[in-house]
């Protein structure tokens, strides 16, 4: 008869062996959608407006008003930050505390505690954007059916499909780890995007990951590996640069795309 320990021993390598095959049937069965991957070597598709975009110097706002400046440069990626209202609704929040301490809430208000979305609806963002609801974010989507939505935060991947009405090959999703990689593939996500670095280069190979991002300066260091992923026929995506002349000279050849905030993509070579 086995002792606690070894029945414990037995356990882990019962859950280890599951996570393995579990693991190596996601590599074998999941496929990114093909449209989605081409319209990314397309040169409007390469650049991702930042939190919305920036506006008037401001950053992070994910507002209304930055996503339709975004929207008449020309942008078709508009990347929003996701989080859930104390109701557990999305909106268009990086971090609760910096919109609390932006938007001038009282000092004991300023924590990390989620707003309802009735309060959260009430903000005016620096005194002048409208915050951004799903219902904001559907209406945008459904009337640009040429966007292709990017989301930050968030890993409720049930709630990103329940959520959004139009067409799911249209969202990507950043992912901050591998095992949420495969939970988003298993619930359902079209176009994962693997937050990753240099040292995950097996990791995406062997699992054939058509999307990333990296930050543009792990990107420079190790200008190599990132030259053979996007050989591979990866998706580098770049965060953050305002860099006109950064971008012009690596743009393509160690990065495929770009988060920026202020840049107007139609003024880069």
């Amino acid at each position: 008869m086995l002792s606690f320990g070894n029945k414990i021993f037995v356990i882990i390598i019962l859950v280890s062996l599951s996570i393995f095959f579990y693991n190596k049937n996601q590599k074998s069965n999941f496929q990114y959608d093909e449209k989605t991957l081409q319209l990314l070597d397309n040169r409007e598709y390469k650049f991702i407006a930042h939190a919305g975009g920036g506006i008037d110097g401001y950053t992070y706002t994910n507002s209304l008003e930055a996503i339709n400046l975004s929207i008449s440069k020309g942008f078709k990626l508009i990347e929003i930050d996701l989080m859930e209202t104390k109701d557990k609704y999305f909106v268009g929040v990086n971090n609760w505390q910096k919109f609390k301490r932006d938007n001038l809430f009282k000092e004991n208000e300023i924590n990390d505690k989620p707003l309802s979305l009735k309060e959260f609806k009430k903000v005016k963002i620096f005194t002048k954007y409208t915050p951004l609801t799903s219902n904001e974010i559907n209406k945008i989507f459904g009337e640009n059916k040429d966007l292709i939505l990017v989301t930050d935060k968030t890993n409720n991947f049930k709630k990103i499909n329940r959520d959004f009405s139009f067409n799911k090959k249209r969202i990507i999703v950043e992912i901050f780890s591998k095992r949420d990689y495969f939970k988003a593939i298993k619930q359902d996500i079209v176009n994962p995007m693997l937050s990753a670095n240099s040292k995950d280069y097996n990791f995406i190979i062997k699992n054939n990951i058509k999307l990333i991002s990296a930050h543009a300066q792990e990107i420079i260091d190790n200008k190599e590996i990132y030259q053979e992923l996007i050989n591979q026929g990866v998706k580098v995506f770049a965060f953050t640069s305002n860099d006109k002349k950064f971008i012009e000279e690596n743009l393509d050849s160690y990065f495929s795309g770009i988060y920026v905030d202020f840049l107007d993509m139609k003024n880069i070579n």
